[in-house]
């Protein structure tokens, strides 16, 4: 009786914690990287100088991100916001 009871809590404990164990899907977060990839690139064709090495280390920084998010490594949240804010500056 005792085996069924431990064996019975075990399941119960494991089920209950499914739902906390699940990774949230990267949603918009990736999508507005991609676009910020993209733009950054097409901003650095057009730039030339210490701009364009500016605009193409963001654009390494923010290919880095995606690929941590990609492999399933944590990506900070701050660094995401971090990169995006400044994908958004002139």
């Amino acid at each position: 009786m005792k085996r069924y009871t431990t064996t019975a809590l075990t399941l119960f404990a494991l089920a209950a914690a499914t739902p906390l164990l699940a990774v949230a899907p990267p949603g918009p977060r990736v999508s507005d990287l991609e676009r910020a990839q993209a733009r950054l690139g097409q901003l650095a064709g057009q730039t030339k100088g210490g701009p364009q090495q500016r605009l193409l280390l963001q654009k390494q920084t923010i290919h880095r991100l995606l690929e941590d998010i990609d492999a399933g490594r944590s990506v900070d949240p701050q660094d995401i916001d971090r990169a995006l804010n400044d994908a958004g500056r002139p």
